[in-house]
């Protein structure tokens, strides 16, 4: 049980650093409110879940060993962050300011759907996440352990960084009404942009 609690130490601190997705529940917190956020942060649990089996599966190290196949997953993470930021980043005046249902009700549905999705791709096209899950989990596994032991951490990675992320939704929801203010929502969703495209080329540039 020493190791397992080492692990929830060492992952709780690694799920509390803000990385791209919790630009994306800012997003989404500003725009939508806490609904659109924490269905991003359904999304990423999601894709955390999918890590987890692969890792349990040993696919994971699969895509780690290839060499090809890990830059491929890179390069892919990294596009599609630079996407979500130049779509932040180059967006009219008028496509960043949040939106009411009041406004557009028949367009909340497909907010969610959209959110989930952003969150799931942006998650599953990480390779720190896929880094996690190969390098960092078998540190705390015993040789010899049964198979629900790597089961159990993937479980509990995904589960703290859902909760980490819930609690942001929490925090920038509480916060709206001050981020909501046209020009500030503005301003911040052009900065969110250019963090997103930060986030992407770095990690195209990672070696």
């Amino acid at each position: 049980m020493s190791r397992y609690f080492a692990f929830v130490a060492l992952v709780t601190v690694l799920v509390l650093i803000p990385g791209p997705a919790v630009i994306l529940i800012m997003q989404k917190a500003v725009t939508t409110g806490y609904r659109g956020a924490l269905r991003v942060a359904v999304g990423v649990l999601t894709a955390d879940g999918v890590w987890a089996a692969t890792a349990a599966a040993g696919v994971s190290a699969v895509i780690v060993a290839s060499e090809p196949a890990f830059l491929a997953l890179r390069f892919a993470g990294a596009a599609y962050l630079i996407f979500l930021g130049a779509r932040l980043l180059f967006a009219p005046k008028d496509k960043l300011l949040p939106a009411t249902p009041a406004e557009s009700p028949a367009a909340i549905p497909a907010s969610g759907t959209r959110a989930f999705r952003q969150g799931f791709l942006c998650e599953i096209t990480n390779p720190k996440t896929l880094l996690a899950f190969t390098s960092v989990m078998p540190q705390f596994i015993p040789a010899g352990s049964s198979p629900w032991q790597p089961a159990l951490l993937g479980v509990t990675f995904a589960v703290l960084g859902f909760v980490s992320l819930t609690l942001y939704s929490l925090a920038l929801a509480r916060a709206g009404g001050v981020l909501r203010r046209p020009r500030l929502a503005r301003r911040l969703m052009r900065t969110s942009g250019g963090v997103l495209i930060g986030f992407g080329a770095a990690l195209a540039a990672d070696r």
